[in-house]
């Protein structure tokens, strides 16, 4: 019996590749098709990054204090109100919000490159905050693949932002990106959890 075993392991050795069918690669991480998994993921980066950027925006005031509302024409509009949240839907949800992310990281690099020696000093937390709003966008990408959702580009063409005009024209820009982003997180945050209940 022991030398037909034999026989038989010798056998199956000399055509590895028509009997063992290969395996995952080692090592090779195992990927969730959950979808609600995946929005769970983007709610814990979206919460983070809401704090990241609340706490940066109170590092500019106390740095940099400027009353008043700043704004900036190249920002995206708000999407979501109180009155809206029972109505959302979320594959304009997720179109929405990773378009209006683009434009603030876009905003987040331009800070940073014309921002000038004034906004030197937050360096390291504008770099903090770029790399996290990037991975909360690749997120937003993955989760957008699960569910089979087009990948919107942009309503409007991408306009070159120039220049801020003076010192004081780069902190109120940074205000004005800092307090949209902020808004924008805290109703992303609210919308997510709220079609989370209806996958």
């Amino acid at each position: 019996m022991n030398c037909v075993c034999r026989l038989v392991l010798v056998v199956l050795s000399l055509w590895p590749d028509r009997v063992v069918a290969p395996g995952p690669p080692a090592g090779s991480p195992r990927v969730s098709s959950d979808p609600r998994a995946d929005l769970d993921s983007a709610v814990l980066l979206t919460r983070s990054l809401l704090a990241d950027t609340r706490q940066l925006a109170a590092q500019m005031r106390d740095k940099f204090p400027a009353d008043g509302d700043h704004s900036l024409d190249s920002l995206p509009t708000l999407a979501m109100s109180a009155g809206t949240l029972g109505s959302l839907q979320l594959p304009g949800v997720l179109t929405r919000l990773r378009v209006d992310l683009m434009s603030y990281l876009r905003h987040v690099q331009w800070l940073r490159r014309a921002g000038g020696p004034s906004l030197k000093t937050l360096e390291p937390e504008l770099g903090a905050l770029q790399a996290r709003l990037d991975r909360l966008l690749r997120r937003l990408q993955l989760l957008m693949s699960r569910l089979a959702l087009p990948q919107a580009a942009p309503d409007q063409p991408v306009i070159p932002l120039g220049p801020p005009a003076s010192a004081w024209g780069s902190i109120r820009a940074a205000h004005a990106i800092l307090g949209g982003l902020h808004l924008t997180l805290d109703w992303a945050v609210r919308g997510l959890l709220l079609l989370k209940t209806r996958l």
